[in-house]
């Protein structure tokens, strides 16, 4: 993994992450261009994780057994298409059929990059290097979806679509100089034994990835019940909007040091040792978050440490779910990132019940209940550090 191919994988993830974030920063602007109401656009959102949630797995299943190179350059021209069709789309209709394209590519970009990532690293550092490039996503948060959304206030949102098929154009050239040409043997360490071995993928323990897959699900269920309605949550303390915009600042920086962190972690300690750390803070920053509600810094130390928590989880539980594959890991990344955001689905539906028929302050006490319910699986798992060399 040379720094330039690392570039490479970051800014593929980059891209991906900006594209599925970025309609809420030009929610207005697209709903008063198109003539739709700003919940009928935001649906794009959901949209968007249920294409990918079926998409992955199909998609990778398909393209198991071609070169990497090809596939990934595919998937982003198909992307590329996508993106293009949304900034051009002279309706609503027009535009969600090309959400469906660029999500549908998205999500084979990401599950070959994080395969690709796994295979090129040394096991002991695979959970590290899985975070950095991972990392990607968090800083689509923090940094691509601020400069879209200041793109589409200057010269109109359909240019924030082009500036994302512009950085993809760029990805396309790093991705034909930096990703590996063959099939993936120039990695192998002995051609006579592991030939076809990185192109096929073998479960060793089925149960263990049932688990994992679990986890991914519940913990983001969990997460989003409350953090898609951060916004009235803070408000309800007393606080503004300029108030609601630092803490998701704050989030996006947590989002990229969580995600680093997670795998550096679950390298030194194992998955389930920092799976387990993570996630029981996880739930006493969800327990406690009500009560820091009126105050200012506090509440943003407990906002940063849940979110620094909960965007260590996945790194961690993708670096997991290597140690019990043999050879290609493209498919079960593909069900993981499925499960992720299946539950940022699911997540959303729960927590709006929860406001609808309770309050948003119930909106914490769901997802620490949730999450609970994931830290009794992480609990379950098989002590992964007996297997780093299985």
């Amino acid at each position: 993994m040379s720094a330039m191919r690392i570039i490479t994988f970051i800014l593929s993830i980059f891209i991906v992450g900006m594209v599925e974030m970025m309609v809420a920063g030009i929610m207005n602007l697209m709903s008063n261009d198109l003539h739709v109401s700003e919940a009928i656009v935001g649906q794009l959102v959901t949209l968007y994780a249920i294409t990918f949630a079926i998409a992955g797995p199909i998609l990778v299943k398909l393209t198991n057994r071609f070169s990497p190179r090809p596939v990934l350059l595919s998937a982003l021209a198909i992307f590329i298409v996508g993106n293009v069709i949304i900034a051009i789309a002279p309706n609503f209709t027009i535009l969600v059929l090309g959400r469906i394209l660029s999500s549908a590519a998205a999500a084979l970009i990401v599950v070959k990059i994080l395969a690709l990532t796994a295979l090129l690293t040394a096991p002991q550092h695979r959970g590290k290097m899985i975070g950095i490039v991972y990392s990607g996503f968090s800083g689509a948060n923090v940094f691509g979806v601020p400069i879209g959304t200041i793109i589409g206030d200057l010269v109109g949102w359909r240019y924030t679509f082009l500036f994302i098929v512009a950085v993809s154009l760029i990805v396309g050239v790093l991705m034909f100089i930096y990703v590996p040409k063959p099939m993936f043997q120039e990695t192998t360490e002995t051609s006579n034994n592991r030939e076809n071995s990185s192109t096929k993928s073998k479960i060793l323990r089925p149960t263990e990835i049932v688990k994992f897959l679990g986890i991914t699900f519940l913990l983001l269920v969990a997460n989003s019940v409350t953090f898609i309605y951060i916004n009235p949550l803070i408000l309800s303390g007393g606080h503004d909007l300029s108030f609601v915009s630092i803490a998701l600042l704050i989030n996006g920086i947590a989002g990229v040091i969580g995600t680093s962190m997670g795998g550096f972690l679950s390298d030194k300690l194992t998955s389930k040792r920092w799976l387990t750390i993570a996630t029981t803070i996880f739930i006493i920053m969800l327990l406690i978050l009500n009560i820091f509600l009126p105050g200012t810094g506090l509440l943003l130390l407990v906002i940063f440490m849940w979110n620094i928590m909960q965007w260590s989880t996945n790194p961690a539980i993708q670096s997991g779910m290597i140690e019990h594959v043999e050879g290609d890991t493209s498919q079960v990344m593909s069900w993981n990132m499925s499960s992720l955001n299946a539950g940022i689905g699911i997540g959303g539906i729960v927590g709006g019940l929860v406001v609808s028929n309770l309050n948003v302050l119930a909106t914490t006490y769901f997802s620490a209940a949730i999450a609970i319910v994931a830290l009794i699986l992480v609990l379950s798992l098989k002590n992964i550090s007996k297997y780093n060399h299985a």
